[in-house]
């Protein structure tokens, strides 16, 4: 009886041994599962921004990118533990081309609302930027006041498909015998756009008024100034695919958290001069 009471004692402990091993070993793989998860829950989100829009997204001396949007981003991103932000760069008019065809997820590049873009993008909800738009002439001018009275003439509206080009063409629609001829280039240095005024060869330009205040200064006089009312009282806002309303969702929430906590105001006035992310 004892020797079987041996061999069962023995068997009864192997077993114990190994159920206790199993265990250990399944335990190990959940853990190793559960980490798996948690990474591939983090989504890679691609970020179309611009390249030449000084000081909202641009490359500096070393070719990396900076600005306002850039900076912005940043903080969205460490407040997203679920995303991994990667940026990519072009022109204006090339970030929304990326953004149709699937290759970036967000596109950054001070963009106001349009019905054109309403209907082809998600707009986040969250503004992060105020965007006060105003005709800008040559100081010594003192016969443009309005888009009235540019009937005939021409205007600098930015980048092709920018939301001052389409203030514009919408002026133009319900002006059909007062005309304002369009001319689009897209980063444009500071002397170029001064230069383009002081030639004549666009009669006004529209800006905002840091922008000319930028230009003024870094052409090193007073040299265009703002007139008018303004153009258009707007802000600036993400734009996501229409149906990417999870990622729309949690960038407003950040967004509206560095609003808060006062992040948002302190990288404008870093990066802009002033804190333009409430009222102008």
């Amino acid at each position: 009886m004892k020797k079987i009471n041996k061999r069962i004692q023995k068997t009864l402990i192997r077993i114990f041994a190994l159920g206790l091993a199993s265990a250990t070993l399944f335990t190990g793989c959940a853990q190793k599962a559960s980490a798996d998860d948690g990474k591939e829950q983090v989504r890679k989100v691609i970020v179309g921004t611009g390249n030449g829009y000084e000081p909202y997204c641009y490359l500096d001396d070393n070719g990396n990118l900076a600005g306002y949007e850039y900076e912005v981003l940043k903080e969205v991103d460490k407040l997203l533990p679920q995303y991994e932000f990667e940026y990519q760069t072009s022109d204006f008019t090339n970030v929304l081309i990326s953004l149709d065809a699937g290759k970036i997820d967000i596109a950054a590049h001070q963009y106001e609302y349009n019905d054109e873009r309403n209907e082809k993008y998600l707009f986040g909800t969250e503004p992060y930027t105020t965007y006060v738009t105003y005709l800008v002439v040559p100081s010594d001018n003192e016969d443009i006041k309005s888009l009235d009275d540019l009937a005939g003439k021409t205007i600098y509206t930015g980048g092709k498909g920018s939301n001052s080009t389409y203030i514009v063409e919408a002026y133009n629609e319900e002006h059909p015998d007062n005309k304002i001829n369009i001319e689009n280039a897209e980063s444009l240095t500071s002397e170029e756009f001064v230069q383009g005024l002081l030639s004549g060869k666009w009669d006004a330009a529209i800006a905002t008024r840091r922008d000319a205040e930028k230009h003024n200064k870094a052409y090193g006089s007073d040299a265009i100034k703002i007139v008018g009312d303004p153009i258009q009282t707007s802000s600036t806002n993400y734009l996501f695919s229409k149906d990417d309303t999870q990622l729309q969702q949690d960038v407003d929430g950040a967004i509206k958290q560095l609003k808060e906590n006062g992040k948002l105001a302190e990288i404008s006035i870093a990066q802009l001069g002033g804190d333009y992310t409430e009222n102008e």
